[in-house]
């Protein structure tokens, strides 16, 4: 119970939630093991794909995983030089755990528009405006939890934000241009731009 409350409580702003996250490596790796999970099924889901479409199924199978993993080495890094390290397994884990917040009220939030306005909650913009608040509110709790976690300033709080956005949306960019051409926007809100 105390994973729950710790990501509830950090997702509304309070510190305190931080200490419902265990410090160390095994806590760490429970919080990884469901994007890992998720990387697996994937992968065996792509080999039951045509061949045609195999390679784009297994890519769409390990950019979580990869960029998750992207996040973590960043994070650890950036931890190092602001000589928190002893901090960062705490931290990654109630990191790993929150991400998976804007997740769930992103679909709560497209259950309740399709209640409220049947016909608006299958359109491209209403899934951007929805999918772009949750993004924002990802980049507070990125902030948040980094800040909480590390024991750091706003300041290096955003530093480490943007260090871990950037090369993630690098590696995406990267991913869309070459073949097979993925497009994360696809897979986000199952509309392209």
């Amino acid at each position: 119970m105390a994973i729950p409350l710790g990501v509830w409580l950090l997702g509304r702003g309070r510190s305190e939630g931080i200490n419902c996250f265990a410090p160390g490596a095994g806590a760490l790796f429970a919080a990884l093991a469901p994007t890992i999970a998720l990387a697996l099924i994937g992968v065996w889901m792509a080999f039951m794909l045509p061949p045609a479409e195999r390679i784009m199924g297994l890519v769409r199978a390990v950019v979580p995983l990869v960029c998750t993993l992207l996040q973590l080495v960043v994070s650890e890094l950036y931890a190092a030089f602001l000589s928190r390290k002893g901090l960062w397994a705490r931290y990654a884990t109630a990191s790993l755990w929150c991400g998976w917040l804007p997740l769930a009220l992103l679909i709560m939030a497209q259950g309740v528009l399709h209640l409220v306005m049947p016909g608006a909650a299958a359109s491209g913009q209403a899934l951007a405006g929805l999918a772009f608040g949750a993004q924002l509110y990802t980049l507070w709790l990125t902030w948040y939890v980094t800040k909480v976690g590390l024991v750091t300033t706003g300041w290096q709080a955003f530093v480490m934000t943007l260090l871990q956005t950037l090369p993630v949306a690098a590696l995406l960019w990267v991913l869309w241009l070459l073949p097979p051409h993925y497009n994360a926007m696809v897979d986000l809100l199952g509309v392209s731009f």
